[in-house]
């Protein structure tokens, strides 16, 4: 695995990684606006994705600054499959004017991995995530989160945010 260090900072760290785009980020304050499915993780997942958005359009919060995001709540090798929960979101500020349940992310910082939103580019992130965070300490108690900014899905691109632990 080639790995290219282009920038360091003190606000963030950016990697190349065989076409994993790799920058460290601070999330704070993030609060959306949900929908949550329980069940065995998959393809019922994509269709809660694509309800959401629907939900979305009829409530006119979907527009092209939108960000939404899927949070995997539970880890399959320790929760039974039907009792997995999975949440798709959209971040929101202020008071937002819906019907959908509100609740905050967790904050921290986020290994945040852009990569090409193809089933293959997707299923290559989720089979090599040990080697793509390296040294980097998972915090293996906040969900890792999918986040599909509307300028990022109209580039066919979607990006992981995996949480660390900073102590």
């Amino acid at each position: 695995m080639k790995i290219i260090l282009i920038a360091l900072t003190i606000e963030s760290v950016i990697l190349n990684m065989e076409g994993a785009h790799l920058k460290i980020e601070e999330f704070k304050d993030v609060t959306i606006a949900y929908m949550r499915r329980t069940g065995d993780y998959g393809f019922k997942n994509k269709i809660l994705m694509e309800n959401f958005k629907e939900h979305l359009r009829k409530e006119n919060l979907l527009n092209s600054n939108s960000i939404i995001l899927g949070i995997a709540l539970d880890n399959p090798a320790d929760t039974d499959r039907d009792k997995l929960r999975y949440d798709v979101g959209l971040i929101v500020s202020g008071e937002p004017n819906t019907a959908l349940d509100i609740r905050k992310i967790p904050d921290g910082m986020y290994a945040v991995f852009e990569l090409p939103h193809t089933e293959q580019d997707v299923a290559a992130f989720w089979s090599n995530i040990e080697q793509l965070v390296g040294d980097l300490t998972v915090d293996k108690a906040k969900p890792m989160i999918e986040r599909y900014s509307a300028d990022k899905v109209a580039k066919h691109l979607c990006e992981f945010c995996i949480p660390l632990k900073t102590d």
